[in-house]
């Protein structure tokens, strides 16, 4: 609080006065309301500690009394399953599964099935290469330049230009080599090379005893990598593994330029129209005059529902879907204003005018075929559940076939003519989530006592104490079930050696007693697994701590509010004793202050008549 007196009449230190003053009242009023709610804060925090530490401990115990409602993750069911080579099958469970050791011999694992273009897409026929420019063939990735031809050693070099057509790099090569090589397409699009020479008649003919090669490290074009000149044919010749053909996938399919002839939309009426459907798997595709190849596939890729993965396989030319689903299941096709799927070689029209699956385009899956035990069990997919084994919550993955019995195994093969799959109960969850019941229980028991003893935040209140008793004493008491189990001590769940507030757990006890009878081990923590009376020992502790926490009636509910009534009132007294301190340092500046100015008359006063002396 600033002072507005200086003492320049009386020269006392009056301002030095009223602080003082105004200090000790301070010290009086605000100072006892300020430390009264720095306790209430305090207690405030320390009892928000504690409903956390409550709540912990709940949710410890609601891990027991809770599984019973959800199966599927209930701890009480976990197995734990090896495989004894999981290069060949693996399982999980999905539910409680009896320790067993199940055997198993994969005949066949399931696989997709895959529906091909029958031919090569964009394939160029012999008709075609006047007009087709070279550089167009292999999707566009055919380069002009040189490339070197070798005939019996001697080697020749024929030049490509930009803009020749594959008619002119095939006269370029006969001209080249004197029409000892010469180059062609046939009526299925495949590019060949070979020798020739001149028979008695001067006719040429194919020069079998010939030794041709082509292609050099100089070459500045990919002419044998582009038309894929791998096949030999005997020493003097090559022809091409697959057809040479173009296709642009990036382009409308309805283009020249994409290699795709004769794609058409119509109406009903059998008029052009601007866009048609395909249907695979029931799920419908529009496509039109814009879509291109690529966009085929995205939208194909980008739906799940029609159960295909589509993709260009650019080294073939061929459009391939594949089943995302195993089994011997075909893949339906059909198409509406559009003979698409009929131009991509997935379908075709029958005698009777019928468009149906192209013959030859499916490549059906087959059945997983596994031995079980000894049963046969036929899936169609790889993961063979409880329902297809006869093993309740087990399900099987395999991954590929063992060796049969009569088939040559060496020691380092690698091979296994069997898998076994061990399966024994897992209890790792179980001694985890008892173990953390452990430290949430001491947590909220030594919590307790520090924070009512004599010097802790919260001091001496019945009602923690109650609560803490309350939760000794069902720990300690014997449970009311008919299993062998009655104390959690038979369990190993008891009062440490170290301190006998806290608790401890003998894990190897604990072990024994969940191998001994686990079913009696659930019952006495909690009976509702069975009964539903919720009087198992982890019940009843849940239940008083759930009637602590109550939102609307719990302990920590209305202290809290309590003490939040109690901070509201101490910030309106220390307020309203701020504002009484402010009006008593003005009161007393104001009497300073009138001091002052008599004390500067009377001196002035004084000097006068010492004047006239």
């Amino acid at each position: 609080m600033a002072s507005t007196i200086t003492g320049i009449g009386s020269g006392f230190d009056i301002d030095g006065w009223v602080s003082s003053l105004v200090s000790a009242k301070q010290e009086s009023t605000v100072k006892p309301l300020t430390t009264k709610l720095s306790a209430l804060n305090t207690k405030n925090s320390a009892i928000t500690g504690l409903k956390s530490k409550c709540s912990k401990l709940l949710s410890t115990l609601q891990t027991f009394t809770k599984s019973m409602y959800n199966s599927t993750s209930d701890m009480w069911t976990n197995t734990s399953i090896t495989s004894s080579n999981s290069d060949y099958a693996t399982a999980v469970s999905k539910g409680n599964v009896a320790a067993a050791s199940v055997e198993l011999k994969i005949d066949q694992v399931a696989t997709a099935t895959t529906a091909t273009s029958t031919h090569s897409l964009g394939a160029f026929t012999e008709e075609e290469i006047e007009n087709t420019k070279f550089t167009n063939l292999a999707n566009g990735q055919a380069k002009s330049g040189d490339f070197s031809i070798f005939l019996n050693g001697k080697e020749y070099n024929v030049e490509i230009g930009e803009d020749d057509t594959v008619s002119d790099v095939l006269n370029k090569i006969s001209e080249t080599t004197g029409n000892k090589v010469q180059a062609d397409i046939d009526e299925n699009g495949y590019f060949s090379i070979k020798a020739y020479k001149q028979d008695e008649n001067e006719q040429w003919v194919e020069d079998e005893s010939a030794n041709l090669s082509i292609g050099s490290s100089g070459d500045s074009s990919n002419f044998v990598s582009a038309l894929k000149l791998h096949d030999s044919i005997g020493t003097y010749g090559y022809k091409s593994s697959y057809p040479v053909s173009s296709v642009l996938t990036d382009v409308a399919m309805v283009s020249e330029e994409s290699g795709l002839k004769g794609i058409n939309f119509f109406n009903e009426e059998g008029e052009e129209a601007e866009s048609g459907k395909i249907t695979i798997n029931g799920v419908d595709f529009t496509v039109d005059k814009n879509t291109s190849l690529n966009d085929l596939v995205s939208r194909i890729n980008g739906n799940g529902d029609a159960n295909v993965k589509a993709s260009f396989d650019s080294l073939t030319n061929k459009l391939v879907l594949t089943s995302t689903e195993t089994g011997k299941n075909n893949i339906s096709l059909s198409e509406e204003g559009t003979n698409l799927l009929n131009v991509l070689g997935l379908t075709e029209i029958n005698e009777e005018g019928d468009e149906i699956i192209a013959s030859g385009s499916q490549q059906l899956g087959e059945n997983a075929i596994v031995y079980i035990n000894g049963n046969k069990v036929i899936s169609n997919s790889n993961t063979i559940t409880g329902e297809s084994s006869g093993i309740a919550n087990l399900s099987i993955t395999v991954k590929k076939p063992t060796a049969k019995e009569d088939e040559v195994i060496g020691e380092d093969s690698g091979k296994a003519t069997s898998v076994t799959l061990n399966i024994e109960p897992d209890y790792s969850n179980i001694e985890t989530a008892l173990n953390d019941f452990v430290t949430a229980y001491n947590d909220v028991i030594n919590s307790i006592k520090t924070a009512t003893s004599s010097e802790g935040a919260i001091g001496s209140d019945a009602t923690l104490r109650g609560i803490s008793s309350t939760l000794k004493g069902i720990l300690s008491n014997s449970g009311e079930n008919d299993g062998i189990f009655s104390l959690l001590s038979q369990i190993g769940i008891s009062t440490s050696k170290n301190d006998i507030s806290n608790i401890s757990i003998d894990n190897e006890k604990l072990k024994e007693a969940l191998s001994e009878n686990l079913y009696s081990v659930k019952q006495l923590l909690s009976d509702g697994y069975t009964s539903k009376t919720d009087n198992g020992i982890f019940d009843r502790m849940a239940n008083v701590l759930s009637g602590v926490m109550d939102n609307e009636k719990g302990f920590f509910t209305t202290y809290t509010n309590s003490l939040n009534n109690q901070i509201s009132n101490m910030n309106k007294r220390i307020e309203t004793a701020n504002t009484r301190l402010t009006r008593y340092q003005s009161e007393m500046a104001a009497k300073f202050n009138k001091m002052d100015s008599v004390m500067a008359s009377l001196s002035s006063q004084l000097s006068l008549f010492n004047a006239y002396i």
